[in-house]
């Protein structure tokens, strides 16, 4: 029996980057990201116009694709790869084999699961997340909108924002959530979650909900994608595909990590409102307990 080798758990920051904006850069960027990701021990020490030879693209290309990933240019990106590289970074490899038992299974699973949160984590824009936050807090109604894998989160989202209080509300209907979505009162959130950020039924809601007047978020995977056009804050995460899980599997680890991160935060922000909720939630729940 294969045995797992002991790796630390620590954030590939552009790495994770990386895989977030690779299906949204243009060709010629896009053979930027990857002579970064596949060559970053050489990619660090040189200069704009070394690289633009190297790759054989323009000097604007390298400072675009920077900026995709959300570097201000070549140098801050070189920062982050110079200080990756003083740390043993280590991509954790799922692929398991016939003679793996179930606890080797487990703990490569799990690690994966970590790992991705520890990416999420080197990639989230706590600016975006602080606003995400007020906005909930303010929302006179919350509607969340999710399809496919994404519609656990979804729920979850739902039942715990309702625990302390918020007003939420959620169908598994895909079609309702657009209908619902275009009577959304003044002062509404609308909080779409998809892995892609290009799911139409998704991406329909969340038009609706913008028409509406409503503050809209997306929580996805991936940066520029048709989605996110309709959103006024995009949360991204970090996801990777493996032999054995899509990346939209994985993705809704982090996504739900982030939501959990904003339930926390919401509840801390209006303390005393969220334990009277909680108590009043619990009390219900107790009713129907054995």
């Amino acid at each position: 029996m294969s045995q797992p080798q002991e790796r630390p758990l620590i954030s590939e920051g552009v790495q994770a980057r990386l895989r977030a904006a690779s299906r949204n850069l243009t060709e010629a960027e896009g053979r930027v990201a990857q002579f970064i990701e596949q060559h970053p021990e050489e990619a660090v020490h040189l200069s704009v116009q070394a690289l633009a030879q190297r790759i054989q693209v323009s000097e604007a290309t390298i400072v675009r694709c920077c900026r995709s990933l959300g570097y201000q240019g070549l140098r801050d990106l070189k920062l982050a790869l110079a200080a990756e590289s003083m740390t043993p970074l280590h991509q954790i490899h799922e692929d398991i084999l016939p003679d793996d038992g179930v606890g080797v299974v487990a703990r490569k699973v799990l690690q994966s699961d970590i790992q991705a949160i520890a990416d999420t984590l080197a990639v989230l824009d706590e600016t975006l997340l602080e606003c995400v936050a007020e906005a909930l807090l303010k929302a006179t109604r919350i509607e969340f909108y999710g399809i496919g894998p994404s519609l656990p989160v979804a729920l979850d989202a739902y039942y715990r924002f309702l625990r302390i209080g918020l007003p939420v509300t959620v169908t598994n209907d895909a079609v309702m959530q657009a209908v619902s979505a275009t009577h959304l009162p003044p002062g509404s959130v609308a909080f779409a979650i998809s892995h892609s950020g290009r799911t139409r039924e998704t991406l329909n809601a969340l038009r609706s909900a913008r028409a509406a007047g409503a503050f809209c978020i997306l929580l996805s995977s991936h940066v520029h994608t048709p989605i996110s056009e309709f959103a006024d804050v995009s949360l991204i995460t970090a996801s990777r595909e493996t032999a054995f899980r899509t990346a939209a599997l994985t993705s809704r680890i982090a996504h739900l990590s982030v939501i959990d991160a904003l339930y926390v935060a919401v509840a801390m922000r209006r303390s005393d409102a969220s334990l009277i909720a909680i108590e009043r939630f619990s009390e219900a729940i107790d009713e129907h307990l054995l």
